[in-house]
């Protein structure tokens, strides 16, 4: 009555496999991205809540907020690691310079706070969320 063709049906689930594993993987490199464009945010943010901390006065939310986002844009950076010349020269790797110049200023602003010095500390961070915005329009 029926024959049966397992050559066919062999060439068919094949097939749907092939199409599930690209599925699979288009999905997990969209995850990817995401997660790299969510560590920059969450640096700007952790950046905007320690401006807010040092304003009202709380030297211990510069602290903690300030440390928060040097961990993300520490995860940032291992996901897009940067090379360093043997003879830098200004301009060649904007990003990687302004890398330098965020961590150096989150460094400040948490110094600054732990001493107790809460202006001082917002004014590092402020340049430090400037040098993040410079870092994003860079090339």
């Amino acid at each position: 009555m029926f024959k049966l063709r397992p050559m066919k049906y062999m060439k068919m689930s094949a097939h749907l496999y092939g199409k599930a594993i690209l599925l699979v993987a288009f999905a997990a490199i969209c995850g990817v991205v995401h997660a790299q464009e969510d560590h920059g945010k969450k640096v700007e943010e952790h950046l905007e809540k320690a401006l807010k901390s040092g304003k009202a006065g709380d030297a211990k939310g510069v602290i903690s907020h300030t440390e928060e986002a040097r961990k993300e844009l520490i995860d940032d950076n291992e996901e897009h690691p940067y090379t360093h010349l043997h003879k830098p020269i200004y301009g060649e790797h904007q990003k990687a310079e302004r890398d330098e110049e965020i961590f150096e200023e989150m460094d400040k602003a948490i110094e600054e706070a732990r001493e107790g010095h809460t202006q001082e500390a917002v004014e590092a961070v402020e340049r430090a969320s400037r040098h993040l915005r410079e870092k994003e329009e860079a090339k």
